[in-house]
């Protein structure tokens, strides 16, 4: 995910910038389409842990490996949920990033490229 969006970065930053108005609506068309099957992917992936989670903590306590026992106490840490949260919220914020850098920045060309 980082990826695609440091790649746009660059697109728009090099290319699309100067792009036509369709230009810049196609990109971030197929950019979200490429976000959302990575979203999807990160939920489908999320509920098969959170499944597997469920199904260890219904298991005896006396049969839990001591390792299973630390990953799920890490689990219910604040650790777990701030990481959670970050998760999600870094998708939309590079999403709301990439629609501001392809519709509302203005690159100041002087000024960058005077160095």
């Amino acid at each position: 995910m980082i990826t695609i969006n440091f790649g746009m970065v660059v697109a728009i930053y090099y290319f699309l910038h100067s792009a036509k108005l369709a230009l810049k609506i196609f990109t971030f068309f197929a950019y979200t389409v490429g976000m959302m099957v990575l979203l999807g992917e990160m939920l489908v992936e999320a509920n098969i842990k959170e499944g597997v989670i469920e199904a260890l903590r219904a298991l005896p306590a006396e049969r839990l490996s001591r390792p299973i026992v630390r990953f799920l106490s890490v689990y219910d840490s604040w650790l777990a949920l701030t990481t959670r949260i970050t998760f999600n919220l870094s998708v939309w914020l590079f999403w709301f990033a990439m629609c501001y850098l392809l519709f509302f920045w203005k690159r100041n060309s002087n000024q960058l490229d005077s160095r």
